[in-house]
């Protein structure tokens, strides 16, 4: 491990596994820290444990130093997260907070660690059948002394059961046994080869979906999910930046950015719940043009009084709304529709609300009438004279948070398309829509989320009496034999005779598998199996993607120029190319883009 071979191929593989390239500090972090845990693990006994370090979590956006694997005397694997600091001098600001002597602030250690026990808890496939997770804190080079502080704010509470080891604790004449007991593993046996087997082939899956959680995270101070990495510092910092603004009674606008299922909703409900159980006096306020979300949120706090009022769509939002309110939280900024000059309604709410905080992502903006950027954030805010702070999220906690189908995604809509060939997220190309539907019927039937979207290709009925198979796609075997599938859209409005739910819980309630969706009913929301459906408004030719808006059927697009549109339909196709947590299906209507797709992906 001392050796500079060693760490040259950790780099490698590294760079290889993750695309990003590492840093030379972030080398030598790792020269000299790891010695420091093996040299204490060995003399502890527990030279047979599995390490893993750098250990990388869904999405890639965050990791754990180091992940020990080993065997209860039950039988059972147990994991042991190790977060390791150089740290000597930093003072700490609270139980969530620490400052380094380089007046860096981040997530205080136990926190960090708090938040990855608990996600490998929610996450690690295998938990269903009793794997112990367990956390530590290692400050290799601090004495007792300079360690304390750090125990003293987390003796009780959350975070309690993370011990705090200094370099003193482990010293090198310290019994084993009692080395073992402090580093969480005295119990611990070497892991069998099907533990680890079972271990490095895992898929990630999530035992909760946001929107089934959202009542938790939103009126529980402890809510069952919880946040990592990025997600955990953004939180902290909006919180921290928040208070300071308060308290100074300055102006603020704060911009989250974030691809898909990388934690935007997450936070922003997070913050709501916070606000509300702790300062209701800020009156906060909650705005999305997703009227699915909007409607999800006021479902889950149905139970408040007054808590309607509180989320709120675009059009709620007169300046009467507003009044009293100290913070509001845009969600889905991007999607916030904007007159042709000037910023609308995101300038009305920056102007009168002294603290807004926003969420976006670029890259789904699917209507010509719609198109914040963070720049024109950063204008916005200058502009009112607020500060201006802008934290980006890495991760993607969707798909089977799979990095490598994130990647595939945006190279085949934005860049160079590539093959298929990682294993860690479910992905194949349907031969045709009758595949399709039976693929989302088979995974229904076992109790498991699964829906179809399709691009805006069909006209839509506003029919609240009955569902119409507007979505008809012809189709050929391989005998030459002509087929026609239909389903209907999503329906405009709850239709309990036809079993289908209200357009706003197409994506959640219990009927929406046999209704097509399209992106303004999927956008913000996940389902476990995706089916996506490409129309004939995009298809590939001389390899390039080719925009056909006279396909759309979409009222929003009327007008719109092919280059413009080119822009929103790839943005529309990647929104439902990111819905599924555990797979996705897709096909298209056009028979070269079908044969494009098939060069690229296994097809069933």
């Amino acid at each position: 491990m001392r050796e500079p071979s060693f760490v040259a191929e950790c780099v490698r593989r590294y760079e290889t596994g993750i695309r990003r390239s590492v840093g030379e500090a972030e080398r030598r972090s790792w020269e000299r820290s790891w010695p420091h845990l093996v040299d204490a693990l060995v003399r502890a006994g527990l030279g047979r444990l599995r390490i893993y370090l750098e250990y990388t979590t869904p999405g890639g956006a965050n990791r754990f130093d180091a992940l020990l694997l080993g065997r209860t005397e039950r039988g059972v694997p147990a994991l042991v997260v190790v977060e390791l600091k150089q740290w000597t001098r930093f003072t700490v600001l609270s139980d969530t907070e620490v400052k380094l002597a380089d007046g860096d602030e981040p997530t205080h250690p136990v926190v960090q660690v708090a938040g990855y026990t608990a996600f490998l808890q929610q996450w690690f496939e295998a938990g269903d059948t009793g794997v112990e997770v367990r956390g530590l804190v290692y400050l290799h080079n601090a004495s007792t002394a300079q360690a304390q502080p750090l125990r003293e704010h987390h003796s009780t509470g959350h975070g309690s059961g993370i011990p705090v080891l200094c370099r003193d604790d482990l010293a090198a004449d310290l019994d084993a046994r009692e080395a073992a007991r402090l580093l969480l593993a005295a119990d611990l046996a070497a892991p069998d080869d099907e533990h680890v087997r079972a271990f490095q082939s895992m898929r990630w899956t999530p035992s909760q979906t946001l929107l089934e959680s959202v009542g938790d995270l939103l009126l529980s101070p402890r809510s069952s999910i919880k946040l990592i990495g990025d997600q955990q510092d953004a939180l902290l910092s909006v919180r921290r930046l928040v208070t300071a603004a308060k308290d100074k009674g300055t102006r603020l606008v704060v911009a989250v950015t974030g691809g898909p299922g990388s934690g935007k909703t997450l936070i922003a409900s997070r913050l709501m719940g916070h606000y509300l159980r702790n300062e209701a006096t800020l009156q906060p306020r909650y705005v999305s043009p997703s009227g699915t979300l909007v409607a999800q949120l006021r479902d889950a706090t149905s139970a408040i009084r007054g808590a309607r009022d509180l989320f709120m769509l675009p059009g709620d939002v007169p300046a009467a709304a507003l009044k009293g309110s100290r913070i509001t939280i845009l969600d889905e900024a991007q999607r916030l529709h904007r007159p042709t000059n000037g910023y609308g309604l995101v300038q009305q709410i920056v102007d009168r609300v002294p603290i807004v905080v926003m969420f976006l992502d670029e890259r789904q903006i699917v209507c010509p009438n719609e198109g914040l950027t963070l720049r024109e954030i950063q204008e916005l805010a200058a502009r009112s004279g607020a500060a201006f702070k802008h934290h980006s999220l890495a991760g993607c906690f969707r798909t089977s948070s799979s990095a490598g189908y994130m990647g595939w995604v945006t190279d085949l809509l934005y860049g160079t398309p590539t093959h298929w060939e990682d294993t860690d997220y479910d992905l194949r190309l349907s031969a045709n829509p009758e595949d399709l539907q039976a693929w989302i019927d088979h995974h229904t039937a076992q109790g498991r989320r699964a829906r179809t979207a399709a691009g805006f290709c069909w006209p839509w009925a506003r029919d609240t009496s009955q569902l119409r198979p507007e979505v008809a796609i012809p189709w050929s075997d391989a005998a030459g034999t002509e087929h026609l599938w239909q389903a209907p859209w999503n329906a405009f409005q709850e239709i309990r005779s036809a079993s289908a739910p209200h357009r706003n819980f197409w994506a959640t309630a219990p009927g929406g598998h046999r209704q097509i969706g399209c992106v303004y009913t999927a956008q913000g929301l996940e389902y476990a199996y995706s089916g996506v459906i490409i129309g004939p408004d995009l298809v590939r030719r001389d390899d390039t993607w080719l925009p056909r808006p006279q396909y759309s059927r979409d009222r929003a697009m009327r007008d719109v120029l092919p280059d413009d549109y080119l822009r929103l339909a790839l943005n529309i196709y990647h929104v439902l190319l990111t819905r599924g947590i555990r797979a996705t299906r897709l096909y298209s209507t056009d028979p070269e883009t079908q044969a494009f797709l098939n060069t690229l992906m296994p097809q069933l």
